[in-house]
């Protein structure tokens, strides 16, 4: 008999195992998630609890339920921070955001709506009600905006709830918004509740094909979306059928926010048009010209 290492990788049959018992007893279903990613995560876990694989890392998920919250940890990819890629949060601040409650406040139809979908830990809807708190001292209409925050990991939106963070996850906010924005809470910082309180946090799956919008939106419509760094780590079909959901759930002229890597797959490139070169927010069409024009330029559909 020839003995491997412990740390040999797990082969591909053995990780469609692992993943459909994570299904079976997490409801963590893997199907349209990218394989090479979820095959990352598993061999960073055999990696670092020294088994080897030929069943053993199955064997230890049956009987560490420790493991199989790390594991599913490292499969639902929770990594952000506040204010992550400066530049979209600089130009939401300063460009986009107001031209949205200009136009808002213009047209006497309500609140600003905003949905932060695959929100992980909370950072980038509290971000967004940071912002909008800001603003709130030269354009009245934002503190009528509402925010939605969902992800499919209830355990991630409980600690999205608690609005405590390491400081670590505030390097990239600015001091002027760190003074007006948070309060120290022993060596971490915890999100005002005045700031805090606005962010509506839900569970929602972006691959739920019985509704494209957070149930508790009641209808959608929203004016501005953020799915940054979550197509990535999806197949091509799936990309496309998460990009009909949130289509659908954009009001007319609304804009979505993608990461800094990500583009719109055909044809949603052709429906959603560019707004900027700085960074990847695209609008649908039917909104007044006024909110590109008044946000600095861009394509105008």
């Amino acid at each position: 008999m020839t003995l491997r290492p412990a740390n040999h990788a797990a082969a591909p049959d053995e990780i469609q195992a692992i993943l459909e018992f994570v299904r079976t007893a997490r409801g963590f279903d893997a199907a349209g998630y990218c394989l090479a990613v979820l095959a990352t995560c598993v061999q960073s876990r055999l990696a670092a609890t020294g088994v080897a694989g030929d069943g053993e890392y199955l064997r230890l998920l049956a009987t560490a339920p420790a493991e199989l919250d790390l594991l599913v940890a490292a499969l639902t990819i929770k990594f952000s921070s506040f204010f992550r890629d400066p530049l979209a949060f600089d130009y939401l601040h300063e460009s986009l955001l107001p031209a949205l409650l200009t136009e808002k406040a213009a047209a006497g139809d309500g609140g600003l709506r905003v949905w932060s979908a695959g929100c992980a830990h909370g950072e980038e809807p509290y971000s967004l009600a940071i912002l909008l708190h800001d603003l709130a001292r030269h354009y009245p209409a934002a503190a009528e905006a509402i925010l939605f925050a969902t992800d499919r990991d209830e355990p991630a939106l409980a600690l999205a709830r608690t609005a405590i963070y390491p400081a670590a996850s505030l390097a990239n906010v600015r001091h002027g918004l760190l003074a007006t924005a948070f309060a120290p809470e022993g060596e971490s910082f915890r999100v005002l509740p005045a700031i805090a309180g606005r962010v509506r946090f839900s569970v929602h799956d972006l691959l739920n094909r019985r509704s494209a919008a957070p149930a508790e939106s009641v209808f959608g419509s929203f004016d501005l979306i953020l799915c940054r760094n979550v197509l990535i780590y999806f197949e091509p079909s799936y990309q496309s059928f998460i990009c009909e959901q949130l289509y659908r759930a954009l009001a007319a002229g609304g804009c979505l926010l993608l990461g800094r890597t990500e583009t719109l797959p055909s044809p949603w490139s052709r429906r959603l048009r560019r707004v900027t070169d700085c960074c990847a927010l695209y609008r649908k069409s039917e909104r007044t010209r006024a909110v590109t024009e008044n946000a600095g330029g861009g394509v105008t559909p």
